[in-house]
């Protein structure tokens, strides 16, 4: 691995679900300390790009490289190992589990006695504990806390934190502003930055080409399964990037322009 060699990299990615193309041909170059907005209309095949990216799909043709390496087995505990996490509106947190054991959900740590195993809560506490006073949650929260007592913007906070605790490399934020208030939705929006700014690779996938417009240091337009547009955001407008899903790639010239 050189440093110009991308954390993550699609070389003329092809995914069928019998005869129905669902991506085609995509190829891409994602960089580490990148934040890049992924946006395009429903079925446009943001999602699906992102679970071959997450495991869950194999291409039918094509090759993906993680830092590079090249993927031989599309399995999520390959992704999950590699360091990528994604982060999503609806789903991610149990709300009658604490803070601390949503905090590690999945990967509980353990503790013995005598041999043994019991769950540490103590380590739970103390590292959720960190991530309620430096993602912004409210003072009088507890780490013993349930999940239900949240505001959506603060959920979003605690899988946040998550994703940077466990030191992963990508972090997927899938529609995270859905549903928040304006308040919310700026501190969430304040986090990727600070995620960006840390080294990570976060991708921001989102319908609205206008809040990720000020936020992404690239700007991908999918439509149709296939990579329409890929600029860096000074190189077009939100009301240029805005056409281009209305036209489906077939205006603004600049919008030909690849990075």
């Amino acid at each position: 691995m050189t440093p110009n060699t991308p954390l993550i990299e699609c070389k003329n990615v092809d995914l069928y679900f019998g005869q129905f193309h669902a991506l085609k041909d995509v190829s891409l170059s994602l960089y580490g300390g990148e934040l890049i907005g992924l946006v395009g209309d429903n079925g446009a095949g943001k999602t699906t790009l992102i679970r071959v990216l997450c495991g869950i799909h194999t291409p039918t043709s094509g090759e993906v490289y993680l830092d590079g390496n090249r993927v031989e087995e599309f399995e999520p505990a390959n992704a999950i190992e590699f360091g990528i996490e994604t982060i999503q509106q609806s789903v991610g947190l149990c709300d009658n589990l604490s803070i601390a054991r949503n905090f590690y959900l999945g990967r509980e740590p353990i503790k013995r006695r005598f041999g043994i195993p019991f769950l540490d809560f103590d380590k739970m506490r103390e590292a959720s504990t960190k991530v309620i006073r430096s993602f912004g949650l409210r003072e009088n929260v507890s780490a013993d806390d349930e999940v239900e007592a949240l505001s959506g913007g603060e959920r979003q906070s605690v899988k946040i934190g998550r994703a940077v605790e466990f030191k992963n490399r990508v972090v997927i934020m899938d529609e995270p502003t859905n549903h928040l208030s304006v308040r919310e939705r700026e501190h969430v929006n304040e986090l990727a930055k600070s995620l960006r700014d840390q080294g990570l690779l976060v991708i921001y996938i989102t319908h609205d080409i206008f809040q990720v417009h000020k936020l992404a240091d690239r700007v991908i337009i999918m439509e149709n399964g296939e990579k329409i547009t890929d600029v860096r955001k000074d190189e077009m407008t939100a009301d240029d990037l805005e056409q281009v899903i209305r036209q489906g790639g077939r205006v603004v010239e600049k919008a030909e322009v690849t990075v």
